[in-house]
């Protein structure tokens, strides 16, 4: 499907979020939705009204190429690694800050200095809102006991792999699963118990993307260069299950029913797939997606494409709904919640 003007989508976006959520939620999805974007090329943490595809700001940071984000759970706080880098294969000592991101503000209001961790890549929240974030040049994970006010890590735990580049953690935060593109390893670390040793997998050719299911007893590793999705139970540690993809599979995202979406960084498209692993549908985009994100509470998920736009998919039709076009480079993405 060509894509879309940004108005028309965006009009079509809103329709379709109110029509998912009348009844049972009734939220504000339509004008009030803000995806929030970290558009890498410009270094800035951008912000998009749905209903209408109107950049209502953004926050130019420090250093080049800051990455991955989270949102604290009210929504408040955005924390940013600065990875430095323009990708995974681009050497150099990147970057070495956390930057702290007042949401309402929409201002940067500080900047945590990290060093020697660099290469700051993967960034997450648990559900106490402790934050973690992955040194890729160490291979450390650092903690952050209350972040908005941390002046350094409160912690560091190693990874027990090599180039270690994302990662997945349990809602508790006590057990994260790192994806270790040199080594081709996952890695499973408890972050807050010192004395616990990494345990490790072979996790194919160049493992990146993960998804945690929702009951958190398997996790979903996509092995790029192996062209597989490999099922690990989280118990055990061991591969159960190994289904073949369309090829170098960046990003992984489990929904709440069990069903995936996979990024199909070659094949340019997104696959659908049930909760039984079956491919449900091939949606094919214009440009190679790097990121993908959900609506909390209606059936559209986005995914960040080379060229600059956004993709918004309607995951209920297994279709293009159209695009929105963004910054320079555009990644990691995350809706606003709703307050």
């Amino acid at each position: 499907m060509s894509p879309l003007d940004r108005r028309r989508c965006l009009a079509g976006l809103a329709g379709s979020a109110a029509l998912a959520l009348a009844g049972a939620a009734r939220a504000q999805a339509g004008a009030s939705d803000t995806l929030v974007v970290m558009e890498k090329g410009d270094h800035a943490l951008a912000f998009y009204e749905l209903a209408t595809g109107r950049r209502t700001g953004g926050v130019v940071l420090p250093g080049e190429y800051p990455h991955e984000f989270a949102l604290d759970r009210a929504g408040r706080f955005a924390f940013v690694g600065q990875y430095g880098a323009k990708s995974s294969t681009t050497p150099g000592p990147g970057g070495g800050t956390v930057h702290v991101v007042d949401i309402k503000a929409r201002a940067l209001v500080r900047s945590i200095d990290c060093d020697p961790f660099r290469r700051l890549h993967g960034v997450r929240l648990d559900g106490r809102g402790r934050l973690l974030v992955l040194s890729e040049d160490r291979d450390v994970l650092l903690g952050f006991d209350a972040p908005a006010e941390a002046e350094r890590p409160d912690r560091a735990v190693a990874t027990g792999g090599i180039k270690g580049h994302l990662f997945s953690l349990t809602r508790d935060g006590e057990t994260a699963f790192v994806t270790n593109l040199l080594s081709n390893t996952i890695t499973r670390v408890r972050p807050f118990d010192p004395a616990a040793a990494p345990k490790a997998v072979a996790a194919g050719r160049w493992p990146e993307g993960t998804a945690l299911s929702p009951d958190e007893r398997s996790l979903y590793v996509a092995a790029r260069r192996s062209e597989t999705l490999l099922v690990l139970d989280t118990e055990s540690m061991t591969v159960t299950r190994t289904v073949p993809t369309r090829g170098d599979v960046v990003r992984v995202d489990c929904g709440p029913d069990g069903d995936l979406i996979l990024a199909n960084y070659a094949d340019r498209s997104l696959s659908l797939l049930g909760p039984d692993l079956r491919e449900a549908a091939r949606i094919g985009l214009d440009g190679a997606p790097v990121a993908l994100a959900r609506h909390p509470s209606s059936p559209l998920a986005f995914a960040a494409l080379e060229g600059d736009r956004i993709a918004v998919i309607d995951l209920q039709a297994g279709r293009l709904q159209g695009t929105l076009a963004t910054g320079r480079e555009p990644d990691v993405m995350a809706v606003l919640p709703p307050g």
